[in-house]
């Protein structure tokens, strides 16, 4: 992807180069008007997981071969990055299920076991019980619709990387 310069002040968001970036950036501004109009026009930054053609093409005058090995190696990146997504989609989904299913099981046995107790004259603990029940399966029923609609992987992209 290439970023042109259109003024002075340009946001940068690679991670690896933001601070070299920003003091390229810091120079160009102390310069004159004149030098800086020139500079713009021409300057031009790159980011992504394969070089900028014409570094590409440097690397492959050096070394016969090696632009096409860089590529390969990009693409090889990207395979590998959709596989772990398509791994971490799949235990994030047997995670669900399973948790699902516990819940389901907590409530039959909360449910079973209030009427157990009402059964046995028991009525306010057996109530406390079902209602209980009742309320588990609701929140956690709730909690992960919420949780497997959203769009927001933040509090899984931190477990994954722990793992």
């Amino acid at each position: 992807m290439t970023e042109s310069l259109p003024g002075k002040q340009s946001k940068i968001s690679d991670k690896n180069n933001v601070g070299s970036r920003t003091d390229i950036l810091d120079k160009l501004e102390n310069l004159p008007s004149e030098d800086q109009e020139k500079i713009i026009a021409t300057m031009e930054m790159y980011s992504g997981p394969i070089p900028h053609p014409a570094i590409l093409e440097g690397y492959e005058k050096l070394y016969p071969g090696a632009a096409k090995e860089i590529i390969e190696n990009g693409v090889q990146e990207s395979q590998h990055r959709r596989k772990l997504e398509t791994k971490r989609q799949a235990r994030r989904g047997r995670l669900a299920w399973f948790t699902l299913g516990s819940l389901v099981l907590v409530t039959i046995l909360l449910l079973v076991g209030s009427f157990v107790l009402i059964m046995n004259n028991h009525r306010i603990i057996g109530t406390v019980f079902g209602a209980g029940g009742f309320l588990v399966f609701l929140g956690s029923l709730v909690d992960q619709v919420n949780a497997l609609s959203g769009k927001d992987d933040i509090s899984t992209d931190k477990n994954d990387e722990d793992n």
